[in-house]
């Protein structure tokens, strides 16, 4: 569900998860939906009333901070 682009809260209501399960669920499976985040910026990046550089700039940095936290 994750890489299909659901957002992890629904996958989470989904499943059950409690609060203290989601946490778990998250950083076990948080960089799951990675690819689904860059299609979405690259869709964005194409659309011709966005600035495609800053898309871009956005997606490496976010990819970046997310590589740290985990």
């Amino acid at each position: 569900m994750l890489e299909a682009g659901v957002p992890f809260s629904v996958v989470s209501d989904i499943m059950g998860w409690s609060a203290s399960t989601a946490v778990r669920m998250a950083k076990r499976y948080g960089h799951i939906g990675h690819s689904a985040r860059r299609e979405a910026v690259d869709k964005l990046a194409s659309a011709s009333a966005f600035d495609a550089e800053g898309a871009q700039k956005w997606a490496q940095s976010h990819s970046a901070e997310t590589e740290q936290v985990q």
